[in-house]
């Protein structure tokens, strides 16, 4: 089953359209309710706005929201993390050691993200030291409930990226480690932006992903998927991602284009298009070697 409207997957998952890069299907965040309340990638600044107004408008007591995940240190997945920290009193912010370092002095990154998306960019909030918490492979939190979160370092499209495990649904939160899915297509693509994406790292991430074999998928971009999908778009992440290194090894991106545009949804078409250029050459930098930088 697909998942592409906020509400409710189970009755612990909240899926949330959080409007990133300000247009509707294009990111997903995430809300598990134990004793406590673990909010995955608000996304965006304007989309960690959101993820407030959803908890006040049901209701939800902004003091249990002790736990903000963030999956790798890109503004679309961090700024709305600096967002909602400062309006939610006992949050935490939990993630990569270089994630943190990015919270903490935004300013290059910031810097970097409005050269490649200029109107679509969205500023990382200086965050407070004592507002975040470094996280390691394996760690695990404890929501109440019999809800527990294993943190996974998940490396391939940036060398701080982690994905969650929810144990007790078996719900992966992806982040960006297993692609930029389309709900209505089912097409999974490389989720390969410079500059550094690597070959190699996001390769054996997935792998680990497959093997774990979750019964709910969660994207950052976009959607969830559950039941007997998961298999299917998780292999399908794989051959697309070997097909692309076999491709873009003779550098035939007119074949990638051909092919993939269009069962290629997300995002607004004209900015989709920029997307499919960009994703292609960090694809291309990420398999020649020494090009991909941490």
């Amino acid at each position: 089953m697909i998942h592409e409207f906020s509400g409710e997957i189970n009755e612990s998952l909240i899926l949330l359209d959080v409007m990133g890069w300000k247009h509707g299907k294009t990111t997903s965040s995430y809300i598990i309710r134990g004793e406590n309340i673990a909010v995955f990638d608000p996304g965006g600044y304007s989309s960690g706005e959101i993820v407030l107004n959803f908890l006040v408008k049901n209701r939800i007591p902004l003091e249990d929201v002790k736990y903000i995940f963030v999956s790798h240190r890109h503004n679309d997945h961090s700024s709305g993390a600096s967002f909602l920290v400062k309006n939610l009193p006992d949050a935490k912010i939990y993630a990569h050691r270089i994630t943190i370092e990015n919270l903490l002095n935004p300013e290059k990154i910031n810097r970097a993200t409005r050269d490649m998306y200029g109107y679509f960019s969205e500023n990382i909030d200086r965050v407070d030291k004592g507002k975040v918490k470094e996280i390691d492979d394996g760690e695990i939190f404890s929501l109440g409930k019999g809800i527990e979160v294993k943190a996974l370092h998940m490396p391939g499209h940036t060398s701080d990226h982690f994905m969650f495990l929810e144990m007790k649904n078996s719900f992966v939160f992806t982040g960006d480690g297993a692609g930029l899915f389309t709900p209505s297509t089912g097409q999974v693509l490389p989720n390969s932006f410079p500059p550094s994406f690597k070959y190699e790292e996001y390769r054996k991430s997935l792998q680990r992903l497959i093997q774990i074999n979750p019964r709910i998928l969660g994207f950052s971009h976009f959607g969830a998927v559950s039941g007997d999908d998961v298999k299917i778009v998780l292999n399908n992440a794989m051959k697309n991602l070997e097909e692309w290194k076999s491709k873009l090894e003779n550098m035939d991106v007119e074949y990638i284009k051909k092919n993939y545009s269009g069962d290629f949804r997300l995002f607004s078409p004209d900015f989709r298009e920029m997307i499919m250029d960009v994703i292609i050459q960090g694809f291309i930098r990420g398999i020649t070697p020494g090009s991909a930088r941490r």
